[in-house]
């Protein structure tokens, strides 16, 4: 008969569950009602461009090191959800 392995010689790293990698990020669940936050969404005031330094640091991601100043970012706001987009994909090097 065939010796099977004991459970004491076999290097485990615990018990085998699912990990999510990383903290789960409920962002804007402070507002409690899905609808309520949907169309907070929808009229694009949840969007995590709203703020200068994070606008900034995603235009730095993309490569834009220069030029980055407050007059252009306050043009970026009043921009439709749409034109948002383009602007990140048409962004200059």
């Amino acid at each position: 008969m065939a010796k099977g392995k004991g459970g004491k010689t076999s290097v485990s790293a615990g018990p085998k569950l699912r990990k999510n990698h990383g903290p789960k990020r409920r962002l804007f669940h402070d507002y409690g009602n899905k609808i309520i936050r949907i169309e907070l969404a929808k009229a694009g005031l949840l969007s995590k461009y709203n703020d200068y330094e994070s606008w900034m640091l995603a235009c730095q991601a993309r490569g834009k090191r220069k030029d980055i100043d407050k007059a252009e970012f306050d043009k970026f706001v009043v921009l439709s959800l749409k034109e948002k987009k383009e602007y990140f994909k048409n962004i200059k090097k």
